[in-house]
């Protein structure tokens, strides 16, 4: 049985302008840009959740951030969160304080590549618990940003195109023991993948994740979904899921999301690992998705 979609990863691949044959990657869901400013953009995000018992859920939002050129475009704060149920009406809208943030190291990857210096990623990590009682159809949870950056060169209009994060809860289904419910945690990725990689190098990266609950995992790459607009970049609360996807430009896809024939990037729907060899210097955007099915 499906337990849905339950994390959702984009990586984007940045010009590095020291050296233009490397090429930057970084988890990325979306782009937070502030129109005719240079502004500091929300580059990455992904949201998770934890069964603590009785109908109880600690929600996780991590939101990643380029801090290389602090302006305009601070964290959320708060951070909303809206929840639904199956049929799409609102159940809850949650306002979640910032955090902090964090800076992460800046891994290279490749001992034959000098990180630039403008290479800057922080982390704030939102957290909050909800009571959700079992309902047929589960919950789907969402943030929506916009917008993404102007420089992306695999989708149409990135700078008017926002994204959306969601996870879902499953609905209810028979236990073991004869009763109705549903008890799940979402898998949770195990790395951080590196912030810094080199165009025409190899590289494999384990975007594998582990599941507390012990599901069957199975990795693809996927549709990145639109949310949010130029004119409503924050939208609270978010509209209801299904969303609808970004488009692609002529010769890029959500299987060649950086190009290259054969494509130049794959992911082990197993293990989880994923290959590439950049074979063009740009900015992407590249959908990651994990599905967990239990029995």
């Amino acid at each position: 049985m499906t337990l849905g979609k339950s994390l959702y990863r984009l990586y984007c691949s940045l010009n590095n302008l020291v050296n233009m044959k490397k090429i930057l990657l970084l988890i990325s869901f979306l782009s937070l840009q502030i129109i005719n400013t240079q502004a500091t953009h929300i580059v990455g995000g992904e949201i998770t959740y934890v069964y603590l018992g009785a109908n109880t859920y600690k929600i996780t939002l991590k939101a990643y951030r380029d801090c290389s050129n602090i302006v305009n475009a601070a964290y959320d704060n708060p951070l909303g969160i809206t929840i639904f149920d199956s049929a799409g009406v609102v159940i809850q809208t949650v306002n979640i304080p910032f955090p902090g943030s964090i800076t992460l190291p800046n891994n290279a990857n490749n001992p034959c590549l000098i990180v630039p210096p403008n290479i800057c990623v922080q982390e704030a990590v939102y957290e909050t618990t909800v009571v959700l009682p079992p309902i047929a159809g589960g919950y789907w949870i969402a943030w929506q940003r916009c917008c993404r950056n102007n420089t992306i060169l695999n989708i149409v209009d990135p700078g008017n195109t926002g994204a959306s994060y969601l996870t879902h809860i499953p609905g209810n289904f028979m236990l073991q023991n004869n009763t109705y419910g549903y008890q799940n945690s979402t898998p949770k990725y195990n790395n951080f993948p590196p912030t810094v990689i080199c165009n025409s190098y190899p590289l494999t990266f384990d975007h594998s994740a582990t599941d507390p609950d012990g599901d069957s995992l199975v990795y693809s790459l996927c549709d990145p979904y639109l949310g949010g607009s130029s004119t409503n970049s924050n939208p609270n609360p978010e509209p209801a899921p299904p969303y609808n996807y970004v488009t692609f430009t002529n010769g890029f896809s959500a299987i060649n999301p950086l190009g290259g024939s054969p494509p130049s990037v794959t992911i082990n729907p197993s293990t989880g690992i994923l290959t590439t060899t950049p074979v063009n210097i740009g900015q992407f955007v590249v959908a990651v998705c994990v599905k967990e099915y239990r029995n």
